[in-house]
């Protein structure tokens, strides 16, 4: 356990030492999100109507202000760290030492999220609070709501994590995986709700999502605040994250059996 906790306390040591790198990419999302805010300025003018997609505008900034922020926070990047451990070699090092490379990643995941989540929870805390105080929501930005938005959030981390370490076990199979990195992401990031609500694509394609684990990282822990889920939704989304990460914990140990006999070191 102790070298886990190291790991966690690397993880941590890591996201201190590029704090500014988080900082500047937090100050990024302010340009999709003023962006967001004039395109959907013009769309609620140009309809004349007071909600959108089931949203009024007050709740589509929210989720605009909210999606923008969450999409950086659950955000991984350690694939391309397991990719580039298969293809040098260096995941050698963990085959003959006494660590379990899942138990490694994810504790270093989780040291590395520990102080975003802090400082993303804190930074949403002061906005929605604001919110819920200078502006009339359709539903009030209630404090259980803002207490459970906290705790779902850092599950959907937790989620993100097991696609992503699914995800990089194509590097056992594959010699350059970083385009599909890539698309795999932008994809993600769409049918996660990371750059506009879900109901925008139907209810055919949402009925579909239902079934996915990409909704439950974005999409509904912002409607858990947003106030557009009642409390079985909410329970009854918090049961499929949970389902999800039991079968991509499954999954990710099937691909890493099967890849790991097509493993061969040549580095490190």
């Amino acid at each position: 356990m102790r070298k886990y906790t190291k790991a966690f306390t690397l993880g941590l040591q890591n996201a201190l030492e590029y704090r500014m790198n988080f900082l500047l990419i937090l100050i990024s999302c302010i340009f999709p999100i003023l962006i967001q805010y004039f395109l959907w300025t013009t769309i609620f003018v140009s309809k004349g109507d007071s909600e959108v997609l089931g949203y009024n505008f007050n709740q589509i900034i929210v989720y605009t202000i909210c999606a923008a922020l969450l999409s950086k926070l659950v955000a991984t990047g350690f694939e391309y760290e397991v990719s580039n451990d298969v293809k040098n070699g260096q995941l050698s090092k963990f085959l003959v030492q006494p660590i379990g490379y899942f138990q490694y990643r994810i504790s270093s995941f989780l040291g590395e999220k520990t102080p975003q989540i802090i400082v993303v929870m804190l930074i949403l805390f002061i906005i929605l609070t604001s919110l819920s105080l200078f502006i009339h929501m359709e539903t009030e930005i209630t404090l259980a709501r803002m207490l459970m938005f906290f705790l779902v959030v850092p599950i959907s981390i937790l989620l993100n994590f097991f696609i992503s370490y699914c995800l990089s076990t194509l590097s056992f199979w594959l010699l350059e995986v970083w385009g599909i990195y890539h698309t795999f992401g932008l994809l993600s990031s769409i049918a996660s709700g990371g750059i506009f609500p879900l109901d925008m694509f139907g209810a055919t394609i949402n009925r579909i999502l239902d079934f996915l684990p990409f909704k439950y990282i974005v999409f509904f822990p912002i409607n858990v605040i947003n106030g557009k889920l009642p409390w079985d939704g909410i329970m009854s989304g918090v049961l499929m994250q949970f389902t999800w990460i039991f079968v991509l914990f499954l999954l990710s140990k099937l691909l890493w059996y099967k890849g790991m006999q097509r493993f061969e070191s040549v580095g490190g």
